[in-house]
């Protein structure tokens, strides 16, 4: 009996703390109804920094899709997640004659979005993409890598893993 009542507190603990963790990342309307739960909220998107560095030689490949014929890499290195809950990452997709497009992105698994911030170039300086803005995920196109990163290693049941090692092996080759 005893092992269930202290079972029973620890599981209650960590859902709290899930839950604190959570409702952090959404502000109330009225910063004086912070702490009230009831509160109108919306979410709240950090500030971004776009890399300034060109991607590591951390490159993980991952499967998309057996109908594309591009390689698709995630710079190991670069992968974070906001305090917001996005996972921002740096991608590389390479084309069979060896051009690449080289992305700085991030996930929003709660909402099945990506959003691009920044490009780098053949000049090897990254550019802001001022008109950015979260775009819904689709399983159904030609090079459906967001889907892939979300179903295989980045979300598990809407929430962003917070292992970065544990991402990097789920990456599927």
């Amino acid at each position: 009996m005893l092992n269930h009542s202290i079972l029973t507190k620890a599981l209650f603990c960590g859902l709290l703390a899930l839950s604190l963790s959570a409702h952090a990342q959404y502000k109330t309307l009225d910063p004086a109804d912070e702490n009230d739960l009831d509160a109108p909220r919306f979410w709240n998107e950090v500030e971004v920094k776009i890399p300034t560095a060109p991607p590591s030689k951390e490159l993980k490949p991952f499967f998309v899709s057996i109908n594309t014929p591009l390689t698709f890499s995630i710079d190991a290195e670069s992968i974070t997640l906001g305090a917001d809950d996005v996972l921002r990452y740096i991608i590389v997709i390479t084309s069979p004659t060896g051009a690449r497009q080289t992305s700085y992105e991030g996930i929003r698994c709660e909402k099945y979005e990506w959003r691009l911030y920044a490009t780098l170039p053949s000049d090897g300086q990254w550019r802001k993409n001022p008109g950015s803005k979260w775009q819904m995920i689709t399983s159904n196109s030609y090079n459906r890598y967001h889907a892939a990163l979300v179903k295989d290693a980045f979300c598990e049941n809407a929430i962003p893993r917070r292992n970065m090692k544990e991402i990097i092996q789920l990456l599927k080759p």
